[in-house]
């Protein structure tokens, strides 16, 4: 076998055929396989599946990007004849019209949070349904701590931070999210509680106002299907934090009017935001190719394979932003269980099923940075 000086992977090979691959080009590989049928399925350019791994998981390169530097067996291997050429930006949204008006955000927690300031960064007045007082002033503390730290790093003028407070309006009353141009639920995860409070969003807002989700493993058919006033839907997922990152992929349910991409691209560059668009399926682009690729690393380690040798082959031959077991850990050990199973539902692809390790962590109380403990200890 061919590797580099150590073969931290110890034999594991997530996708057959690389077995004499390098270890790190090895770990991905199956990443890149996805990619490509992702591109072939969905009728996404490469550029964008690129564009999207660059900006939504911090990859120096995207998926076709690194394809075009193997040599022509490994290109053969991954992406049989097809072209594995690359634009950069290639085939996203043309703008429309942006939403100019005021935005409602359903949802008070971390994400929520982060999409309400991206908002009121924009000019724009935003009135967030929470369920309770208490919750409304977290989130506002929240969001308090990220503009002063903004402040003192000076990202930001204190005028500045005091008028994207103001734009910000809290309510516990349904009705009043009835003037928002366009309304985004941003709550937990949970497909039976989102469809929940779509249903009920549905019943309390004028028929012509787009209810926009932020799921990531959800299609935008699955979280928006109480909806029965006909009223425009679609993904609007930000990236945690939102404030930071720089991606927002967007994704229309069928037989949607095509000019909701295009207003809802116009709006998400005028937050700021590299915009792509992907198809309605679980994890859009972004979570499609990299969960399965962090479920990877959980099996090397089933394999024998160290979490810390894994983590420091991808950030230093990969040029990761973070390893992958670091990665699982940020995340949480069973909100990222939780999202393979969400795709497995959909698929039925053997690296979808989660890893030995990582639920056997889960059911140790090892859920990651949050608990103190995952693959990796932290204070």
């Amino acid at each position: 076998m061919t590797t580099t000086s150590t073969d931290v992977l110890a034999g594991h090979t997530p996708l057959p055929g690389t077995e004499d691959w390098e270890p790190a080009p090895r770990l991905r590989a199956g990443m890149l396989a996805d990619a490509v049928a992702m591109s072939r399925r969905d009728g996404l350019a490469p550029g964008v599946l690129d564009l999207a791994m660059r900006h939504g998981a911090g990859h120096p390169a995207g998926p076709f990007a690194v394809i075009g530097d193997l040599p022509a067996a490994r290109r053969e291997l991954l992406a049989g004849a097809g072209d594995v050429a690359t634009t950069d930006g290639d085939a996203t949204p043309d703008d429309g019209d942006a939403w100019a008006g005021p935005v409602g955000v359903l949802g008070t927690g971390l994400m929520a949070s982060g999409i309400v300031e991206v908002i009121a960064r924009s000019g724009r007045a935003v009135t967030v349904l929470g369920r309770s007082a208490d919750s409304l002033d977290g989130l506002r503390a929240r969001i308090r701590k990220s503009t002063d730290r903004a402040v003192a790093k000076g990202r930001l003028d204190p005028d500045g931070a005091a008028a994207i407070h103001d734009r910000i309006r809290t309510t516990v009353d349904d009705t009043d999210l009835a003037g928002a141009e366009v309304v985004v639920e941003a709550v937990a995860e949970e497909l039976a509680v989102k469809q929940a409070l779509v249903a009920r969003l549905d019943a309390a807002l004028p028929a012509a106002v787009p209810l926009a989700t932020n799921t990531s493993s959800y299609r935008v058919a699955d979280v928006c299907a109480p909806v029965v006033s006909g009223r425009p839907t679609l993904a609007l997922h930000f990236f945690n934090p939102a404030p930071a990152m720089k991606l927002l992929e967007i994704a229309l349910p069928a037989g949607a009017d095509r000019a909701l991409a295009g207003t809802a691209a116009a709006w998400g560059r005028d937050l700021g935001k590299v915009v792509v668009e992907a198809a309605d399926r679980r994890g859009f682009i972004v979570n499609r190719l990299l969960i399965p690729y962090l479920n990877d690393a959980a099996r090397a380690v089933a394999a024998g394979a160290d979490p810390a040798a894994v983590d420091t082959l991808m950030t230093a031959e990969a040029g990761h932003p973070m390893g992958p077991l670091a990665l699982i850990d940020l995340i949480g050990l069973d909100v990222t269980a939780a999202a393979l199973a969400s795709m497995a539902e959909a698929e039925a692809d053997p690296r979808l099923v989660p890893a030995g390790p990582l639920t056997d962590l889960i059911g140790r109380g090892r859920l990651g940075r949050k608990s103190g403990a995952g693959f990796h200890e932290y204070a």
